[in-house]
């Protein structure tokens, strides 16, 4: 099995976080986003399918790991601008 193409989820996901819905209460809330997320948790192998939050924050995690993005605590999740 090989693993989903992230590119329209973690796009709409990055335009998001540009517009200022940072923090994982409101990424969570966003219905574009969790409909994104759907057709991923369906095609999650095993009986017991992931919820649309969990991709989010994999997704989340995933970003911040090749550092485009970072959290801050007082500001959220913010692009970082590379030079």
């Amino acid at each position: 099995m090989s693993a989903p193409d992230y590119t329209a989820f973690d796009a709409a996901l990055l335009a998001h976080i540009d517009a200022g819905r940072n923090t994982m209460m409101v990424l969570d809330g966003m219905k574009d986003l969790l409909a994104l997320a759907k057709p991923i948790c369906q095609a999650a192998p095993g009986r017991f399918k992931p919820p649309e939050w969990r991709i989010i924050d994999r997704r989340l995690q995933a970003l911040r790991k090749r550092e485009v993005i970072v959290f801050d605590r007082k500001a959220g999740w913010m692009r970082l601008k590379k030079d």
